[in-house]
């Protein structure tokens, strides 16, 4: 991404962008993902786009849950939308779908984490990987908190990681959060 291309494709009508970060942690991202870009790259990148005021705005899309992943690198991803969470306006955050045919799905049946005939549906489903160190609650709970850690103060992250639990305690503190988070965020 660059200034020049931004500019011209708002030129010829873009009205708006969705980034694919994925994941924050670079070791993990160029190891596991393959995907040797450098985080100051993409905070970059964001701040060109955030320079061009799209009309629409700025979507990023982040995925949890990769093999070998762990809940402590899951917040390295919620760590880098924090450093450009002024300029987006959308965040979305998938569960790792392991796609047939990709070195991620031979690498999860390899570590055990799925059978090899696992069936795989789409990136708004449900995590399918069985990992000891990041199972799938958790995945899910990270998924839909995930932009509450994003815009919320680290001093509340205590409560939003109670909500991360399906849990009667954890229902609850999701739904006050959730109402803050529509009225803060939205209104």
């Amino acid at each position: 991404i660059t200034r020049e291309k931004i500019r011209k494709l708002r030129d010829v009508g873009l009205h708006r962008i969705a980034i694919g970060v994925e994941h924050g942690n670079e070791g993990f991202r160029k190891r596991i993902i393959n995907r040797s870009v450098k985080n100051d790259v993409i905070v970059n990148a964001f701040n060109i786009v955030s320079e061009c005021s799209l009309p629409a705005g700025i979507s990023v899309n982040n995925i949890v849950g990769f093999p070998t992943e762990t809940p402590q690198l899951a917040m390295d991803t919620i760590e880098l939308n924090r450093m450009v969470a002024d300029q987006i306006d959308t965040m979305n955050c998938y569960a790792f779908t392991p796609f047939h045919g990709t070195p991620l799905r031979e690498l999860s049946v390899k570590m055990g984490y799925i059978d090899e005939d696992t069936f795989t549906g789409c990136l708004t489903g449900e995590p399918v990987l069985n990992m000891p160190l990041f199972p799938k609650e958790k995945i899910k709970g990270i998924m839909r908190t995930f932009s509450m850690y994003v815009r919320f103060d680290k001093s509340r992250w205590k409560e939003i990681e109670i909500a991360e639990k399906f849990t009667p305690e954890g229902e609850e503190v999701f739904r006050e959060l959730r109402e803050e988070y529509i009225k803060n965020h939205f209104s």
